[in-house]
């Protein structure tokens, strides 16, 4: 379960198109605004979510809108925020994107907590080590 809570009065509620099939939920803005060509803005959903114990949120770049050159970045929400989900887009068309109240702008996947206490200590052998970029081949 997915609790929320509406901050403004033009907010949508997430929503799942295909329950039992999508895996993250739908972000919808609160406000009428445009992103103008290579620019970046943050876009208001005007609600505030609190996760199930031991979980947070990814906001991810909806495909649709990843065709138009319009992404998703700073994308992470931590379990205890209580605050409005602001969506940072950016608009990496040749022209301006503009947005309206109620459109989809975004995708919100649950994801468990999984940080834990940090130790310096050795590490263990790895059969990749410290290969790194390319190292699978092509």
């Amino acid at each position: 379960m997915l609790k929320v809570k509406k901050l403004s009065p033009h907010a949508v509620l997430p929503t799942v198109a295909h329950p039992g099939e999508d895996i993250g939920y739908d972000l919808y803005s609160s406000e009428d605004l445009t992103i103008a060509a290579h620019c970046a803005a943050g876009v208001h959903t005007g609600i505030a979510i609190e996760f199930v114990p031991a979980a947070g949120g990814i906001v991810k770049t909806r495909s649709g809108l990843a065709k138009k050159r319009l992404l998703c970045n700073a994308g992470v929400i931590d379990a205890g925020y209580r605050g409005e989900i602001i969506v940072l887009m950016e608009n990496l068309g040749e022209g301006p994107y503009s947005i309206r109240k109620g459109d989809k702008i975004a995708q919100l996947l649950e994801h468990p907590f999984l940080a834990h206490e940090v130790v310096e200590d050795e590490l263990s052998d790895a059969a990749r080590g410290a290969k790194g970029f390319g190292s699978s081949g092509s």
